[in-house]
């Protein structure tokens, strides 16, 4: 989230915004016949701070800036159930195209696992924004202080690591881990997972050597590695990105096929129109070329990756593939 004030944002939006009207083409909001006629509501199922509401209101503030919710719009924190209450709010707002909701994988998590009844074919995908890879990380003071050393201690006991997950098995770290397993051979049951309500509890009982390794996206462990509390050993992404996580070598250049990011998406109620649905499939699409989106991407060790309406369903697809087979030794009978 950003650090910036709700006073200054607000003054910092109103002094910039006729040079954001100018980065934005007029032609943009010419090619859908429908346009918001009322607030927007941008809805997450997670509460106030984290990633998720970080990406709900640089989002907002991107689509303020860029005229496309002229009537302006409001971030909607709605936690409870592992995203399920803010789904199934979306989900009864059938045919309002002035809904719009911030998910991830666990929308197919919940539905693969049996937590919820509800599921992406539920919604109406719009976009997939970005790929926020994962990362493993253990403690300053750890005896695990590379891949190998965790590969080798898992090896001779699966149940001596304890991996931290955060809002429940299912969600990208977790699968993060359970590919780990797959990968070295061993039995992804025995692998011990500890689920936290934040990424930051798991991180802080990381640093305090109650958790061996901590699975999350480098926007929650990047200041504990800089302040030297955490060592980064792997990330589970196809390329290494720069920064801070330079240094930091994939799973893949270690020998294992291990890539998994957490891709927000952007969903809306099922029954929406082909006008609707191309007004804010166009509307994604163009904050996302802006050298403003380019720079927070840049910023966040973010990878650039957009997808429109149709990649992002069968993103969807493939991805409920992907976890009904990783998730199916814990998959209740």
């Amino acid at each position: 989230m950003s650090l910036i004030s709700v006073s200054r944002r607000q003054i910092l939006a109103t002094s910039l915004a006729a040079a954001w009207t100018g980065l934005f083409p007029r032609a943009a909001f010419a090619q859908s016949s429908w346009t918001p006629e009322r607030t927007v509501e941008v809805v997450l199922g997670v509460g106030p701070g984290g990633a998720t509401d970080r990406t709900a209101r640089e989002i907002a503030d991107f689509l303020q800036k860029g005229g496309f919710t002229p009537k302006g719009n409001v971030v909607s924190n709605k936690p409870g159930g592992g995203h399920a209450v803010a789904l199934a709010y979306t989900i009864s707002k059938a045919g309002d195209p002035h809904i719009i909701q911030v998910t991830g994988h666990v929308i197919i998590a919940n539905n693969v696992l049996g937590r919820s009844p509800l599921s992406y074919k539920d919604v109406t995908p719009i976009a997939t924004l970005f790929d926020e890879q994962m990362v493993f990380a253990t403690g300053a003071n750890s005896g695990i202080e590379s891949a190998q050393d965790l590969i080798d201690k898992l090896k001779d006991d699966p149940a001596s690591v304890s991996f931290s997950i955060s809002t429940g098995v299912g969600t990208t770290n977790h699968i993060s881990v359970l590919l780990l397993a797959e990968q070295i051979g061993i039995d992804p049951a025995k692998v011990k997972v500890v689920s936290f309500n934040s990424s930051t509890e798991g991180v802080t009982a990381t640093i305090g050597g109650h958790i061996d390794v901590a699975v999350t996206t480098p926007f929650a462990l990047n200041p504990y590695v800089e302040s030297g509390d955490l060592r980064y050993i792997a990330a589970a992404a196809e390329t290494r990105v720069g920064g801070i996580m330079a240094d930091v070598p994939t799973w893949k250049e270690l020998g294992y096929d291990i890539v998994v990011s957490s891709s927000p998406k952007i969903v809306a109620p099922p029954d929406l129109t082909p006008e609707q649905i191309a007004y804010w499939e166009n509307a994604f699409a163009t904050i996302t070329k802006t050298p403003e989106w380019k720079a927070m991407i840049e910023k966040n060790h973010l990878i650039d990756r957009v997808l429109n309406a149709e990649e992002s369903r069968a993103q969807f697809d493939a991805d409920d593939a992907r976890y009904r087979k990783l998730l199916s030794p814990i998959i209740p009978k």
